[in-house]
């Protein structure tokens, strides 16, 4: 079909390598699944580890092992690539290299990572193909993560996708979005993932993704996040002007020219205007970020072509790996000094951002490729139905607003205290390699506390969990008893930016909105004294406290309030409740400023 076709620029534009030209002869028996059917198919499961299991046995190069076990009971598996055949990441980094870990099929109905992986890894190994990579680069592949997602599998997921023809879904068997849970971290997965990470720790993380609506010329799209404060200088720095700078301009060169991964202020008109946006720690490449690493989501176009989409995501692999070799030394002290930068009290001196949005008093002007359309009334819908071009691309000047306000910050406290009811975090702290330590007496501090007031819940569940769409609440500083077996997140540590999210309540993604704390901020306070009673009360609070009376007076001028028996009983049962259970709506997280 002519809407699927890449524009003839582009296709002249591909060097030979991509379509395997200059390749040496790959024995038959490992010609992948998808190239034996012109790329109509993708493996199963068991065919694609069975691949790279035979893949390992043919090289000394290549190990395969399990880092965990989904809840339907895979194996989620992890293929390792190093010069020496070396299998942990001391050995490795004690030869001086770079680890690249990279990610496919975490939304299962979009393979082309997984393929690409394949077809890379083969090619290595027969034809050392990219092979001078290896002196300083190695390599972890996940080739299938939402394991049990990815057996779900049929030709009505993702139907507008540009095959292959079957694949599997986008949730877990948990029918949970892996991509939305790598700051909770509910899933078995996931944790299984950020024990994986732990260990190695990667220097860059790619993720393979496919998009889901928008139409252009482009067959491969990016994000990187540095477009906020997820990355301490001079990582943000690096990342910006070295390593997003090169890969555009690698990626044009072997021709797969990119555009940012954003949204569109008219989905179907991007010379309207196009924003990119900041992604919170909950999403893959921005958890990394916020953990002092490279990430990057590929993002191939959904109406390509999957051939064209699996090469795409092949050569991202490869210029991404090329630009960490040539800046191999610079990539590494640059991580190293975002990393002390991060862990120390300079670093708490300055407000944090947790939110952001577009200012739209900065736009920048940039050529987008994009097709000729028009705008038709259809004669099934009777709406308006915009048709594109493939025969007409376009060159279009689209307003690119890629600057980003902040809309709220916090002040970095020294430390985060954890009441000991909720140890259960301990295993979450771990998990993000969050450091901590535990409380052997009870002891007063003085801390800031948020005590709240309410909050709006959804009507619908996300994630198996009900979110709060709002949350209000005081802040103030208090003395309080801190009970023997707190926790004390000590905030002198790189990982400190991901405690800012988990505890903050209003952080996108927190602990909060996921309702890890619902029971203070909707507190049952079960308080059952009549309201009858405050007949007696009230005149005894109104009698001996001057404060209580001069509020009271001043809410009588309300003649709906002093009209209403039950609101000024109310009033006087609602101070008592407040004192009785004073520490139910108490945010069980304070934070130890300096």
């Amino acid at each position: 079909m002519k809407r699927f076709i890449i524009t003839l620029a582009i296709i002249m534009a591909m060097p030979a390598v991509i379509f395997g030209a200059d390749r040496k002869r790959i024995p038959d028996e490992w010609l992948t699944l998808a190239e034996q059917t012109d790329f109509r198919k993708t493996p199963r499961y068991e065919e694609t580890m069975d691949f790279f299991r035979g893949i390992a046995e043919q090289s000394p190069m290549v190990s395969f092992e399990s880092f965990g076990v989904s809840p339907q009971g895979r194996e989620l598996n992890l293929v390792i690539v190093d010069k020496n055949g070396l299998k942990s990441p001391e050995e490795i980094r004690a030869k001086g290299r770079v680890i690249i870990l990279v990610e496919s099929c975490i939304h299962s109905g979009e393979p082309d990572g997984k393929d690409a992986s394949m077809i890379w890894l083969r090619d290595l190994v027969f034809s050392g193909k990219d092979k001078s990579l290896l002196d300083d680069v190695s390599f972890l592949m996940i080739p299938i993560f939402n394991v049990d997602g990815h057996e779900d599998f049929r030709a009505t997921n993702r139907i507008n996708q540009n095959g292959p023809d079957e694949l599997g879904t986008r949730n877990t068997a948990q029918l949970l979005n892996l991509n939305r849970d790598f700051l909770k971290s509910d899933s078995p997965e996931l944790k299984a993932w950020l024990r994986l990470y732990n260990r190695w720790n990667p220097e860059l993380f790619i993720d393979c993704h496919v998009t889901n609506g928008a139409d252009f010329q482009y067959v491969m799209t990016y994000d990187i996040e540095n477009h906020g404060k997820a990355m301490t200088e001079p990582l943000h720095s690096f990342s910006l002007d070295i390593f997003e700078k090169e890969f555009n301009e690698r990626m044009t060169k072997v021709g797969f020219p990119m555009f940012p991964y954003c949204e569109y202020d008219r989905t179907y008109a991007p010379e309207i205007g196009a924003t990119l946006d900041v992604f919170d720690p909950r999403y893959s490449q921005s958890y990394v970020a916020y953990r002092n690493r490279l990430g990057v989501l590929l993002e191939t176009h959904i109406y390509k072509p999957y051939k064209e989409r699996v090469m795409a995501t092949l050569e991202s692999i490869r210029q991404c790996a090329y630009i960490l070799q040539t800046h191999k030394e610079e990539l590494m002290e640059s991580i190293e000094k975002a990393d002390k930068a991060t862990a120390c009290a300079e670093f708490r001196k300055d407000a944090f951002p947790i939110r952001y949005e577009i200012d739209r008093s900065m736009v920048t002007y940039v050529d987008y490729l994009g097709w000729q359309r028009d705008t038709v009334r259809s004669d099934l819908s009777g709406g308006q139905w915009v048709k594109h071009n493939y025969d007409k691309p376009m060159t279009y000047n689209v307003p690119l607003y890629q600057k980003q306000k902040v809309t709220q910050e916090i002040r970095i406290p020294k430390a985060y205290v954890i009441m000991p009811q909720y140890s259960q975090l301990c295993e979450l702290l771990e998990l993000h390699d969050l450091k901590y330590t535990v409380t052997t007496q009870e002891q007063e501090m003085e801390v800031e506390t948020y005590r709240y007031k309410g909050g709006v819940f959804s009507t619908r569940q996300s994630e198996g969990r009900v979110p709060l769409v709002s949350v209000s609440y005081d802040t103030q500083t208090e003395k309080l008893i801190c009970p023997k077996g707190s926790i004390v997140v000590d905030m002198n540590q790189p990982n400190a930016k991901l405690a800012i999210y988990l505890f903050e309540p209003d952080a996108p993604g927190s602990l909060t909105y996921w309702g890890f704390f619902n029971s203070h901020v909707q507190p049952g306070n079960e308080f059952w004294v009549n309201q009858a009673y405050m007949e007696f009360k009230g005149r005894e609070m109104l009698e001996t406290n001057p404060a209580i009376r001069a509020e009271f007076e001043q809410k009588m001028k309300d003649p709906d309030f002093a009209g209403s028996p039950d609101a000024i009983l109310n009033y006087f049962y609602e101070i008592c409740r407040k004192q009785s259970h004073q520490d139910n709506e108490l945010h069980p997280v304070w934070r130890l400023m300096d």
